[in-house]
């Protein structure tokens, strides 16, 4: 064993002499922890706030890499040693320390990680968001996301040269965006033309969680591509999901950036409603509405989208303890219960967000409220505390904005600094340099 080591370290002081790749490699050396550059990424509002390795909520995140021995955000020389610790028998054998993905923690394994650290790998192994592990070939420069979702959080990262082919909803609901010219190669990451996505040959092909239950079929249909399942439009794990695949696509200073611009708003609001009692937090009733308003849809706290983001934002969800993620409700119910704030979600997209006006917003919220008989009872309603919020400020990187609105409704002593549509301008300027004039949520 000793022997074998000491060629793996020999093995290892010849890689360091060797030179770097180009610069489109991915380049692990320079990664940037999350929780170094906060204060520096967010604006005067949050410049307060704890960083990201601090936060509880992201205390377990992890980059779901092989050769991420110690289970921490990125992969260096601590990694090295720490593989060289499990063959030597004094640390555990750990997820992701076999780098070279054979079943056996080895030499290999240190040379692979170290490659990797010098940006020198050829491929990558991860494991995506429904734990399949998947081969990626380095350097990556062809994606394509096959949910609209996932491809605003991409562009966030600056992949935009890198997105061959976009999915139809994209064109459809997020234009603003650009990549007008792009190839529609999917329907919310259905429908997927395979013919056409092999003909634009990319490295990787990105699907949303939901389509899960299809990874392994589609990849079957595109050979020598990279499948991969990563949750980037849900709260519940974006973070995660977003370490691993600036990682993998060689943006992880941009991925670091992004994730340190949202820790720094939910720290915000943490901090802001930290001394609330819960059981003086007023009532919400948060509503799905996809098109059919004759069917009612209590968003509930399971759900890992918009459930959770209204989740700890100082009011009680009155569907907390109902089964599944949005559950068909009789009025009756919503009138007994009877919120004192709520909030209905604009799912469908086009009535809301770029180019409305608060006038078209009025009108919305006028017809969200008919025909509901003894609705007028209801203290949200009484009271004028019934919102509108559109879900691209739900989902995706976007996902703090709508959880500082959902604040600031129910609390807005606590938030009189704070203006949501001043941080959405805000994300859309810094991290896709556009100006976009629109009403995503209603009334402010």
């Amino acid at each position: 064993m000793k022997i074998e080591f000491l060629v793996g370290m020999i093995i290892g002081l010849i890689l360091l002499t060797l030179p770097t790749f180009a610069s489109d490699s991915v380049n692990a050396s320079n990664s940037i922890n999350a929780s170094d550059s906060l204060n520096s990424s967010v604006s005067a509002n949050v410049s307060n706030s704890a960083n990201l390795s601090d936060s509880e909520d992201v205390s377990n995140v992890t980059l779901s890499i092989l050769g991420n021995a110690n289970g921490d955000k990125t992969i260096d020389m601590k990694d090295v040693e720490y593989t060289e610790s499990i063959i030597l028998g004094s640390k555990n054998q750990t997820q992701f320390a076999d780098a070279t993905c054979d079943n056996s923690t080895n030499i290999l394994d240190v040379t692979k990680i170290e490659l990797i650290n010098l940006g020198k790998a050829k491929e990558l192994t991860l494991v995506d968001g429904v734990g399949r592990q998947v081969n990626i070939t380095l350097p990556v420069k062809r994606i394509i996301p096959t949910d609209y979702r996932t491809t605003e959080a991409l562009l966030a990262l600056g992949t935009g040269d890198m997105i061959v082919g976009v999915d139809k909803a994209f064109h459809e609901r997020m234009a603003e965006f650009g990549l007008l010219d792009l190839p529609e190669v999917a329907v919310h990451s259905q429908s997927v033309n395979y013919e056409m996505i092999l003909t634009l040959n990319p490295d990787i092909v990105l699907l949303p969680i939901s389509q899960a239950e299809s990874a392994d079929q589609i990849a079957e249909n595109l050979p020598n591509t990279s499948v991969v399942v990563m949750g980037l439009a849900s709260k519940k794990t974006i973070y995660s999901d977003l370490t691993t695949m600036g990682f993998a696509l060689g943006k992880e200073k941009e991925a670091n950036e992004l994730l340190n611009w949202m820790q720094g708003y939910e720290n915000l609001v943490n901090e802001r409603i930290r001394s609330l009692k819960s059981d003086s937090m007023p009532t919400f009733y948060y509503e799905y509405m996809s098109g059919g308003e004759e069917n009612w849809k209590a968003i509930t706290p399971n759900d890992p989208s918009a459930g959770q983001v209204a989740e700890g934002t100082g009011g009680r969800n009155i569907a907390t303890g109902l089964a599944g993620t949005s559950i068909e409700v009789d009025p009756e119910w919503v009138i007994e219960k009877n919120p004192d704030f709520m909030f209905a979600d604009l799912m469908k997209g086009f009535d809301s967000g770029p180019g409305k006006t608060e006038g078209d917003m009025k009108v919305l919220l006028t017809k969200v409220l008919s025909n509901r008989p003894g609705f007028e009872q209801v203290n949200a309603v009484k009271n004028n505390r019934v919102y509108l919020i559109d879900r691209d400020i739900i989902g995706g990187p976007r996902w703090v904005i709508g959880r500082i609105y959902f604040a600031k409704c129910m609390h807005p002593e606590l938030f009189e600094d704070i203006n949501p549509e001043e941080i959405h301008k805000e994300y859309l300027k810094k991290f896709h340099n556009i100006e976009v004039q629109g009403t995503w949520a209603y009334p402010e």
